[in-house]
């Protein structure tokens, strides 16, 4: 009989935390190269075992985050713990950024990122990539935000406010918050362990404990404790941060609260469709002061729906404000990258509109020729009328072919597949093992 003892287990890799000690540096493109190769960037697979690239990842990753911090609290932002109060970085904490002088602002912009990227962080594929670390990183954002005016008769800059939707997992040992990578990432005991047990006692800070919650203290907390009451607020929202921020301001009495505040909404991949809201007034406000901008192979800022929606694409255009392509195919976490020049172009639009942001409107009458090519402009988009019809007239799924398990039952099924796996166990090579 043998006995494993804990002694005995792989060492769980250890890499450092900056980017030098990592064999990496910032050329003059602000991009991330090797150290040893400049024409590479980042290597994830650096072996052939997973946990060990993990932990280069995690490694990288902060390194990363620690370069983007210390340029957004040179561009004069600040390092705010959350919950307010919290005196001592070792305390469970979830960070955000702000404008050192956010309480003589009159326009602050909020922004909400995805549930999965850490603070100031919008896409590690360009942030250590093609790209640089300024345009994969909220900076750029906040460098175009901090040459604007706050109003036409206002040339002061706005203030910014950076929530931080995904490190909500609070790690005793490292004295951080984490976000789902990065947790994946943690050092831990062995190599083969487990990976971190999350509990809501040890590993969650309070008031803050899901991204729901974050938004709901950002607005009820930290909102009223740094900006003036007669501040004009404007929010962007990227992929599921904007659902979230939605989530929270569809509520009566939040929206009650706050529709007087809140002059416009940038959202940027959400999928948070209209038609399930419950608050009238919040649904009026997203049709004449909100814009979106989806995943589409169209140039930027190609119309792609009104705010009814467009039944002549498969692009999700149900936000119940104007829909515009962000310029961006297939990654949502890039969306803010490709579009900021749109996006932010119109936030001062609505910033200096005459007498004031609170007077902006949408374009009332929007005409939208958009359709997919491959889509008829005629067709029928309303699946509910299929559904009502007599079963007789209703559509059918055919594959164009048998199906190759009709007439198997679950046991000769399971026989089959045990015979192939012996099979395939009797072609493989002594030295594959």
């Amino acid at each position: 009989m043998f006995r494993r003892l804990w002694s005995g287990l792989p060492e769980d890799p250890d890499f450092p935390s900056d980017l030098k000690g990592l064999g990496y540096f910032v050329n003059e493109k602000d991009e991330i190269r090797s150290i040893e190769e400049p024409d590479n960037y980042f290597n994830f697979f650096l072996t052939r075992n997973a946990r060990h690239n993990e932990r280069q990842r995690c490694a990288m990753n902060e390194a990363c985050e620690k370069e983007v911090h210390s340029r957004l609290e040179a561009l004069g932002l600040k390092k705010v713990l959350l919950p307010l109060g919290t005196t001592t970085s070792s305390e469970p904490h979830v960070p955000i950024f702000a404008s050192a002088d956010l309480t003589t602002k009159s326009r602050v912009i909020l922004i909400f990122g995805e549930t999965f990227q850490d603070l100031g962080i919008l896409a590690h594929r360009v942030l250590s990539g093609p790209g640089g670390v300024n345009r994969g990183s909220l900076v750029s954002v906040v460098r175009t935000l901090q040459k604007q005016k706050s109003g036409p008769e206002d040339d002061s800059t706005p203030g910014i406010i950076l929530a931080n939707t995904g490190q909500l997992i609070w790690s005793p040992e490292l004295r951080r918050a984490l976000c789902q990578v990065a947790a994946e990432g943690a050092p831990m005991p062995s190599a083969v362990h487990g990976g971190m047990l999350i509990t809501d006692g040890k590993n969650r800070v309070p008031e803050n404990r899901t991204a729901k919650d974050h938004v709901r203290y950002v607005f009820e907390k930290v909102v009223p404790a740094y900006i003036r009451a007669n501040a004009a607020l404007e929010i962007i929202g990227l992929g599921d941060g904007a659902d979230v921020v939605m989530d929270y301001l569809d509520w009566g009495v939040t929206w009650g609260r706050l529709q007087g505040r809140i002059r416009c909404f940038a959202i940027l991949g959400g999928f948070k469709p209209v038609d399930e809201m419950q608050c009238d007034s919040f649904k009026m406000f997203l049709r004449e002061k909100a814009c979106a901008w989806v995943l589409a192979s169209d140039p930027l800022g190609t119309l792609i729906s009104g705010p009814d929606g467009n039944p002549h694409t498969t692009t999700f255009t149900r936000h119940g404000c104007p829909v515009y392509s962000g310029g961006e195919a297939c990654y949502i976490e890039c969306l803010l990258i490709k579009a900021r020049v749109a996006v932010l172009d119109w936030l001062q639009a609505v910033a200096l509109t005459p007498k004031g942001s609170a007077h902006y409107m949408n374009p009332v009458d929007v005409e939208c020729t958009y359709a997919d090519e491959k889509l008829p402009a005629s067709m029928d988009p309303d699946w509910s009328k299929w559904q009502s019809a007599p079963l007789d007239q209703q559509p059918s799924i055919d594959f164009g072919e048998e199906d190759p398990r009709a007439g198997i039952s679950d046991d000769e099924d399971d026989k089959k597949g045990a015979k192939k796996l012996e099979e395939v166990d009797d072609d493989v090579d002594d030295d594959d093992m």
